[in-house]
């Protein structure tokens, strides 16, 4: 599982995101919405950007009292299975989905007093979620 999770961050992040050090957040705020793989949302540069989270980007999910390490994992997982689906390997892709929903469904909460920069950004993530959940995967 270790070996497997290396290899999907590997695929994920992918060789046009070594040109790049940060996420396309204007992407990850669209895919949150648009179906994966359609027009809008591109499923190469979604997971390119989602392989591209780092914990500043969550961090203020920690302070929020959430797992917001969860929360990045998670979202990998989610950057791995978009990944493996793209280099053919659908039942890769569907091992890191259910990784991603899993982890995502047992882990983290939206605490009620949240701030509401951090609901927004969470229902931004919670929609990636969504989508990773909702994605045709034949395995």
């Amino acid at each position: 599982m270790i070996r497997t999770l290396g290899i999907c961050l590997l695929l994920a992040t992918g060789a046009q995101a070594q040109d790049q050090d940060v996420p396309d957040m204007a992407i990850i705020q669209t895919c949150s919405t648009a179906p994966i793989g359609s027009a809008l949302c591109d499923r190469e540069k979604l997971s390119e950007s989602l392989g591209l989270l780092a914990g500043s980007e969550v961090r203020d999910f920690g302070f929020a009292g959430m797992e917001s390490f969860a929360m990045l994992t998670a979202l990998r997982y989610s950057a791995s299975a978009i990944a493996f689906l793209d280099y053919d390997d659908p039942c890769a892709a569907e091992e890191n989905r259910y990784a991603a929903v899993d982890i995502w469904d047992l882990w983290v909460k939206l605490p009620e007093d949240a701030p509401d920069t951090v609901k927004e950004r969470y229902e931004m993530y919670n929609g990636i979620i969504e989508n990773i959940r909702n994605m045709e995967i034949d395995c």
